[in-house]
């Protein structure tokens, strides 16, 4: 538990955006980890096994509170301290302020691939594994995300129509 603490409570804090859930999602999935220790195949990353039980606790737990979003809450903390100007920095924050409404607005699979493939840095076995899909899905969802991120915040923002889809 003291190795993976953080990373799973990073993850859940990720998903909830608040403290008292992030950490009600934490201590549950070492609960169930410890409960279900059988299941941890050797062969697979720790890590990502973690993972998925927060996902799963995660969306449970949404199940029953289907009026919040999987991603919400405030944006400062992804500006980066390297945007020193206070345009690049309003820039930025507006840039990400418009990515987080049109997220909220993809399916809950969509936002949680995202959450997995760009912020936690997972490949597609790993997401797939977690969320217990075939990896072909776990594309598509990033691809569709991405389409539709594209085509909402595009014009507006003078992004590119082309990017790495892997």
């Amino acid at each position: 538990m003291d190795l993976y603490w953080d990373r799973v409570y990073a993850y859940a804090y990720r998903l909830t955006y608040n403290k008292t859930d992030a950490e009600d999602v934490a201590q549950e999935t070492f609960l169930r980890a410890f409960r279900s220790l059988e299941s941890y195949k050797p062969d697979g990353s720790f890590k990502s096994w973690l993972l998925r039980v927060a996902t799963n606790i995660f969306l449970d737990q949404r199940k029953s509170a289907r009026n919040r979003d999987v991603v919400s809450g405030d944006m400062s903390q992804f500006v980066e301290s390297t945007h020193t100007t206070p345009e690049d920095i309003a820039d930025r924050h507006e840039l990400l302020q418009a990515l987080w409404q049109v997220v909220q607005t993809l399916s809950k699979e969509q936002q949680v691939v995202i959450l997995l493939r760009a912020i936690e840095r997972l490949d597609y076995p790993e997401i797939a594994a977690i969320l217990n899909i075939k990896e072909s899905t776990a594309r598509w969802h990033m691809y569709e995300a991405r389409r539709i991120l594209r085509n909402k915040l595009g014009a507006k923002f003078e992004l590119g129509g082309s990017s790495d889809e892997s």
